[in-house]
């Protein structure tokens, strides 16, 4: 590598040099949380953190490490350490190259999450008319939900060989969705990897559901990769996880997490979304992880961001302050306790709660449509209506 990355600049990256994004549409950006209406060429974003600019697409983060958070995605990416070492090493910023892939461009998802949408999943075509009010076009050259819900039927389909020059060099795939345990697309691309002979240099990522048990296939490939990780999407239990993440039933999350925490090459985490539903529970869920797993306590909490009325900076005061005090001295390790304070610090340092008439009609809107009760499920809150 040319250039230390700790003494680049304050606002150094390394994911625009050797990373790309490829969301719905086959958008591309550099990375995930990259605000999509600032994308713009690649240099204009690597010239801005070489000189040490804040660059407004990458606001995400600079509201992480502005409310105290230790680490945020850029500053993760800056640390050699796990699958992300050999990424960083041969990190030449006169040379990039894409080593890290992340696919997101397919909406094929079994559930309907309340965070989610029908852009990021197909179930929610059943849901999207009873809150159409609240579901925007978030992908490049859809203006009406309505017509690309009609024309796409099913998910819009990418042509993978658009990467085959990249997988020789590709070290780290990161998979999302949709649910990534059921998109062809990316068993494809596994294929191709074990076809050119470097599986063994390849780790993966999945944000997986934890609602569909791999297949046999899936299984043979995954044991010839160099590491396997599933970031699970266990951000709530019991009735709560059924709510949030609509129309999950809970003991099948219970049947597929120990599938997939007894694989002998898997690296199990916790990469959940908070939102009003769930700020409540995650005690539950890191104390739940820490009895099955008491040695692989990877979690990672994030602030839901869209749709904007389920942040919890919406709440209002009196909610922010129950909020506190169930977070508050409730994570089995220090590490977890953090990410706890990071999200309280957030909540508090944000006040959204002229967004809670819209919080509630999207909320009951949904629960009509679903035959749900919020009240029932986070009675705590009841008192929001």
């Amino acid at each position: 590598m040319n250039t230390s990355l700790k003494t680049t600049s304050d606002t150094f990256c390394s994911l625009p040099w050797n990373h790309t994004f490829i969301g719905p549409g086959g958008v591309e950006k550099p990375c995930c949380r990259f605000l999509l209406n600032k994308v713009g060429p690649i240099e204009e974003l690597r010239n801005a953190m070489l000189k040490g600019e804040r660059h407004p697409g990458c606001r995400k983060c600079w509201e992480e490490e502005d409310a105290g958070r230790k680490r945020s995605l850029r500053q993760i990416h800056l640390q050699p350490r796990g699958f992300n070492e050999p990424l960083i090493e041969d990190l030449d910023v006169d040379n990039p190259k894409l080593v890290w892939l992340e696919l997101s461009f397919s909406n094929r998802c079994n559930i309907r999450c309340r965070m989610c949408g029908p852009f990021y999943s197909t179930n929610w075509y059943k849901d999207w008319l009873a809150v159409e009010d609240y579901v925007q076009p978030n992908i490049p050259g859809v203006k009406d939900v309505a017509k690309f819900i009609k024309e796409h039927p099913e998910p819009v389909p990418y042509d993978m060989s658009n990467l085959d020059k990249h997988i020789p060099n590709i070290r780290h795939i990161k998979m999302t969705g949709g649910e990534p345990f059921i998109i062809p697309e990316y068993q494809e691309i596994l294929e191709k990897i074990v076809e050119n002979g470097t599986a063994d240099k390849v780790s993966l990522n999945y944000s997986t559901n934890l609602t569909v048990m791999p297949k046999p296939r899936l299984l043979s490939l995954w044991s010839k990769f160099k590491k396997l990780e599933f970031a699970t999407s266990f951000d709530a239990t019991g009735k709560v996880m059924e709510y949030q993440r609509y129309p999950t039933k809970w003991p099948r999350v219970e049947q597929v997490l120990d599938r997939l925490i007894n694989l002998p090459n898997a690296e199990p985490g916790i990469r959940g979304t908070v939102t009003i539903y769930n700020i409540l529970d995650i005690p539950n869920v890191a104390w739940y992880w820490n009895d099955i797993l008491p040695d692989n306590t990877w979690l990672n909490f994030v602030q839901a961001s869209s749709p904007e009325q389920v942040s919890i900076t919406v709440l209002p005061r009196w909610a922010k302050d129950i909020v506190a005090k169930r977070l508050a001295y409730s994570a089995p390790t220090q590490r977890i306790q953090d990410n706890f304070d990071q999200l309280v610090n957030y909540m508090y340092n944000e006040d959204n709660s002229h967004r809670l008439s819209q919080f509630i009609d999207f909320t009951q809107k949904l629960d009509k449509a679903r035959g749900e009760d919020f009240k029932k499920v986070v009675p705590e809150f009841a008192g929001l209506w």
